[in-house]
C-alpha cells in the first residue's frame, strides 16, 4: 500500500516511521523548506540552539512513547519550571497556596479558593477559571493573559483548552510530574531527521497526484482542503522578538509568563531549556497575533462556532476513502509533544482500517480519539 504523508511535523514524521515499520510504502511532502513543523530547531548567529516557533518541552508518563523517541535521540534532563510576573514581582508558576501566602490580598484570594464550588462551572472559559481560582486571581493573571493570547474575551471561549492546563497546588512544584522529561540534545530537527532517515521526502511542495496513493495523511488545515466551503477556522499565531545576552531573572525557569505586559505573552531562555554551556544567551519574546497569510496557524481558537465548524469539516473528510486528517491542523486540536505522538500511535489502527469503514464509523472513531 502506498501512503503519502503531507507535512513533516512531529505527527507526520511519527506516522511515517510507524507505517514504514509495518512495511507500507511511505513518502512525505512538506510545503516548508525544512522538516519539524513548529518544533523546528536551528542555531542562531551567536551559536545558540533555539526554536524559531517557540520552545517545546517534552514530557510523558507513557513508556511506549519514551521508548519510541529514545530510538532517535538522547534527551537532556531538563525539567520544565516556569515563572510568572504579577504586579512587577516574579512568582513561581503554577501559582500555589505557598506562593499566595506571600502576595497582596492573600487572605481574600485564599478565602475565594476555599469557597470554590465542588463542581466547576463549565459554561465557558471565564466561568470555569473563576470557579476554580476565584475572581481576584482570575483578574490578576488569567484574564489579561487569556485575552491577549486568544484575541477574544475569555467568556467567548469554551473550557476545551483551559481544563487540566491550570491548576492550584499546595506548594511550588514543576509544571509536569511526568517520569520522562527533557529535550532532544541536538534539537527536534535532528531528532526528526533520524526518525525519517530512510523515508523519501520532498520539501517546498504540497502538490500530489491523488491517484498514485492508496492513503493520504493530511496534516494541513482542514478548511483549506475543502476550499473553505463552510467557512474559515480561526487560529492564533505568534510573532517573535529576540534579545542577545539579556539578563535572565531566575535560572530555575526556562520560561516566564508575562500576563500584564502590553505586548508579549511570555519569554523563553533556550540556554536553560537546551542546557547550553556558554556565556552567551538568546531570549525569545512571544507576541500573540492574528493569523493570516503572512504567518503560521499555531493555536486553534476554541469558540463554540469554531468547534461546530470543524465538526462539519470532519464529517466531510470522513466521506473520503483516501484522505485522513492528522495532527494539530488537520484535527483542529492543540497537542503537546507527547500528546501528538500518543494520538498518532492511537490513530494507526483506524488509519489501517479506514477503507473498510463507513464514513459514519470513521467520524465516530476520530471523535473518540480526540476526546483523550
Amino acid at each position: 500500500m502506498r501512503v503519502l504523508i503531507l507535512g513533516a511535523g512531529l505527527t507526520g514524521c511519527t506516522l511515517a516511521r510507524l507505517m514504514k515499520n509495518k512495511n507500507y510504502v511511505v513518502s512525505i511532502k512538506e510545503k516548508q523548506n525544512h522538516i519539524g513543523g513548529l518544533c523546528y530547531t536551528k542555531t542562531s548567529p551567536n551559536g545558540i540552539l533555539y526554536e524559531p516557533y517557540g520552545g517545546h518541552t517534552f514530557h510523558t508518563k507513557d513508556t511506549r512513547i519514551k521508548n519510541f523517541v529514545l530510538q532517535f535521540s538522547d534527551f537532556n534532563n531538563y525539567i520544565h519550571r516556569k515563572g510568572i510576573y504579577i504586579n512587577g514581582i516574579l512568582r513561581h508558576f503554577p501559582l500555589s497556596k505557598e506562593t499566595i501566602h506571600k502576595m497582596e490580598k492573600s487572605e481574600q484570594i485564599l478565602q475565594e479558593i476555599e469557597e470554590r464550588p465542588e463542581i466547576p462551572d463549565l459554561t465557558n472559559f471565564e466561568t470555569y477559571a473563576i470557579s476554580q481560582f476565584g475572581n481576584t486571581l482570575y483578574k490578576l493573571f488569567i484574564y489579561n493573559y487569556s485575552k491577549k493570547m486568544w484575541g477574544v474575551e475569555p467568556r467567548e471561549l469554551t473550557t476545551k483548552y483551559i481544563r487540566n492546563r491550570i491548576e492550584m497546588k499546595d506548594s511550588n512544584t514543576q509544571i509536569f510530574d511526568d517520569d520522562f522529561q527533557g529535550l532532544p540534545v541536538k534539537g527536534y530537527t535532528e531528532f526528526l531527521r533520524n526518525m525519517i532517515h530512510d523515508i523519501p521526502i520532498e520539501l517546498n511542495t504540497s502538490k500530489y497526484d491523488e491517484s498514485f496513493y492508496n492513503l493520504i495523511l493530511f496534516s494541513g488545515r482542514l478548511d483549506a482542503l475543502f476550499k473553505f466551503k463552510f467557512g474559515i477556522l480561526q487560529f492564533r499565531s505568534l510573532r517573535f522578538d529576540y534579545r542577545e545576552n539579556e539578563n535572565w531573572e531566575n535560572k530555575n525557569y526556562g520560561s516566564i509568563n508575562l500576563p500584564q505586559h502590553t505586548k508579549y505573552i511570555r519569554k523563553i531562555n533556550f540556554n536553560i531549556m537546551y542546557q547550553q554551556k556558554t556565556d552567551r544567551s538568546l531570549i525569545q519574546y512571544q507576541e500573540p497575533i492574528t493569523f493570516d497569510d503572512r504567518n503560521l496557524p499555531m493555536y486553534p481558537i476554541y469558540t463554540k462556532q469554531n468547534i461546530e465548524l470543524f465538526d462539519r469539516y470532519l464529517i466531510e473528510v470522513c466521506k473520503s476513502d483516501k484522505i485522513i486528517p492528522i495532527g494539530r491542523l488537520g484535527l483542529y486540536k492543540y497537542l503537546e509533544m507527547g500528546q501528538a505522538i500518543s494520538l498518532a500511535m492511537n490513530m494507526l489502527p483506524l488509519i489501517e482500517n479506514w477503507k473498510k469503514l463507513s464514513p459514519k464509523v470513521r467520524y465516530f472513531e476520530l471523535k473518540k480519539l480526540l476526546k483523550n
